[in-house]
């Protein structure tokens, strides 16, 4: 069976860390607002939604540039979500990309 483009997005995002999952919840780790607001349309699409966003630390890109890590937090959506817990425990990681930055 095919999987949806959110479903597939929530894939990509799984796969290049910024998406893991913990206990009952996905977090999901970003710099970027617009990437933000598609995880929040994309977790819709598949009955879910955000609990909370906040911002976890700095990126450093370069002398004096910093951008926010923004965090956001939402329960995997039951029933739906299921199948991307199992693709993130065979495909995705323990930790974000940006772990060592956002303790």
């Amino acid at each position: 069976m095919p999987v949806s483009p959110s479903e597939n997005q929530l894939r990509v995002w799984i796969r290049s860390q910024h998406l893991i999952c913990l206990g009952t919840d996905f977090i999901f780790e970003t710099v970027d607002q617009a990437q933000l607001e598609r995880f929040e349309r994309c977790l819709e699409a598949i009955g879910g939604s955000i609990r909370t966003v906040e911002a976890v630390g700095n990126w450093p890109m370069g002398p004096k540039r910093a951008f926010k890590i923004l965090r956001a937090t939402a329960s995997v959506p039951r029933p739906g979500g299921e199948k991307l817990v199992l693709y993130w425990a065979s495909r995705g990681s323990s930790q974000t990309r940006y772990s060592e930055i956002s303790r």
